[in-house]
C-alpha cells in the first residue's frame, strides 16, 4: 500500500511557488513526476504524493529539480497574487473528479501539442521540398544559359576570325593586281583556297557482351560440371516455391506488386513461394517496411524465428520516428519478436516485448501467448 508524503514544505512569492518533497531514502532515478495546469503528482517507491493546487500554473515555465533526498518544485504562477492556501479545501468525492479532469485535460494538450508537431514537421518537410526544386531548377536555367553564352560566343569568334582571314588574303592580292579583271580572278582564287571547317565526327555506342557468371569466383573447368548441376537444382526449388523473379515482366518488377503476390501466397499456404516473393521486393527496395513486417509473419509460421526477430527488428528501425500513424505496425513487431523470443527459450525478454506491444496496442492473440508463457514457465 503506498504511503502519502504529507510532511512537504512549500513557500511563495507574488509570482512563484517552491515545493520541497522529501525522497526518505529513495534514489532519484526511481522517481515519477506528473504536472499539469493544477494537479502535480510524484511517485517514488512505496511513496506517493500529489496536491490540487488552489489556482493554475505555467506548465511550460515551470520547472523541478531532483537531488539526493528532496524533490523542488519550482512553479510559476499565471496570476502575480499571493494565494491563501497551496490547494482547495473541497470533499473527498470532488477532489477525485476533480483530479480525473484534470489528467485526461493534460492528456489532451499533450497530444494535441504532439499533433501539432507533427502537421509543423511535415509542413517544413514540404515547404523544404518545394524550395529544393525551385533552386535546383534555377541552378539548371543559370548553367543552361551559361552554356549558351558560351556557345554563341566561340562560334562568333570563330566566324570573326574566318572572315578577318579572308579579307587580309583579299587585300594582299588586291596590292598585287592593278586590274579589276585581275582582282576579280584573285577574288574567286582565294576563295577556292579557303578549305571548310570539317564538320565533327560522328558518335555511336559500343556494346559489349561478356558471357554470364552466376557465381562470383572465375569458372574453373573441374567444376563446371558441379556448377552447372547446383545451378539446375536451384532453378527447380525456385520453380517449386511457386515464384521466379526470372518469370517477372519488367513492368511488375515493383515493391506493391510484389507485397501483394506474396500476400496472395500466404493466404494460399505457399509459405515459400511468399518469402521469396517478399525477400525480392526488399532486393528491390530495401526501405519498404510492409514487406519486412509481412515476411516476419511468414518466418513466424514456417518456425525461422531467428528470422522472424531479424525482420522486426528491421521494421522497428525504419518505423521511426514513433508517431501515432505507424503505432499499430510497430504494436505488431514487437508483439511477434516477443512470440518468437519466447520460442528461442528468452522467455523474460519475450514477456518484456509481449507487454510492452499489449500497453500499445490490445491483441487477443497476444494477449492469448503470453498468458500461456507465464503459465507454463511460473
Amino acid at each position: 500500500m503506498p504511503v502519502i508524503i504529507k510532511d512537504y514544505i512549500w513557500r511563495q512569492t507574488t509570482n512563484d511557488i517552491v515545493l520541497q518533497i522529501p525522497l526518505r531514502g529513495v534514489h532519484k532515478s526511481k522517481v515519477d513526476i506528473f504536472t499539469s495546469q493544477r494537479y502535480i503528482k510524484a511517485t517514488f517507491g512505496y511513496n506517493f504524493f500529489e496536491v490540487i493546487l488552489l489556482h493554475s500554473i505555467n506548465v511550460q515555465e515551470s520547472k523541478y529539480t531532483i537531488t539526493q533526498s528532496h524533490i523542488v518544485f519550482e512553479l510559476k504562477k499565471t496570476d502575480a497574487t499571493i494565494w491563501e492556501f497551496l490547494e482547495p479545501n473541497i470533499p473527498k468525492n470532488e477532489k477525485v473528479t476533480l483530479i480525473k479532469q484534470l489528467i485526461d485535460d493534460e492528456h489532451f494538450r499533450y497530444q494535441t501539442e504532439m499533433n501539432e508537431k507533427v502537421n509543423k514537421a511535415a509542413e517544413i518537410k514540404r515547404v523544404a521540398v518545394r524550395e529544393q526544386i525551385e533552386i535546383d531548377s534555377k541552378n539548371r536555367q543559370i548553367i543552361e544559359n551559361i552554356k549558351k553564352q558560351e556557345e554563341a560566343k566561340t562560334l562568333g569568334d570563330l566566324n570573326q576570325w574566318t572572315d578577318t582571314i579572308l579579307q587580309k588574303k583579299i587585300d594582299i592580292i588586291k596590292n598585287q593586281c592593278s586590274n579589276s579583271k585581275k582582282r576579280g580572278i584573285a577574288q574567286n582564287k582565294v576563295k577556292e583556297e579557303i578549305v571548310p571547317i570539317p564538320s565533327p565526327r560522328l558518335t555511336n555506342t559500343l556494346l559489349i557482351d561478356f558471357t554470364p557468371r552466376e557465381f562470383p569466383t572465375p569458372s574453373r573447368e573441374s567444376k563446371l560440371d558441379e556448377e552447372n548441376e547446383w545451378l539446375r537444382k536451384y532453378a527447380e526449388a525456385r520453380r517449386s516455391s511457386g515464384f521466379n523473379s526470372d518469370d517477372i515482366r519488367p513492368e511488375e518488377k515493383n515493391p506493391q506488386f510484389l507485397k501483394a503476390k506474396g500476400d496472395e501466397f500466404l493466404r494460399n499456404k505457399n509459405y515459400l513461394g511468399a518469402i521469396s516473393a517478399y525477400s525480392f521486393g526488399i532486393k528491390l527496395c530495401r526501405k519498404f517496411v510492409d514487406l519486412y513486417i509481412a515476411r516476419s509473419e511468414v518466418h513466424l509460421i514456417l518456425g525461422n524465428f531467428n528470422k522472424a526477430i531479424q525482420d522486426c527488428s528491421t521494421a522497428l528501425d525504419l518505423l521511426k520516428p514513433e508517431v501515432p500513424q505507424n503505432l499499430k505496425e510497430r504494436a505488431l513487431c514487437i508483439g511477434r519478436r516477443g512470440v518468437a523470443l519466447c520460442k528461442i527459450d528468452l522467455i523474460k525478454q519475450g514477456i518484456g516485448e509481449l507487454q510492452i506491444s499489449l500497453k500499445l496496442v490490445p491483441n487477443e492473440c497476444f494477449k492469448t501467448i503470453l498468458e500461456e508463457v507465464k503459465i507454463n514457465h511460473s
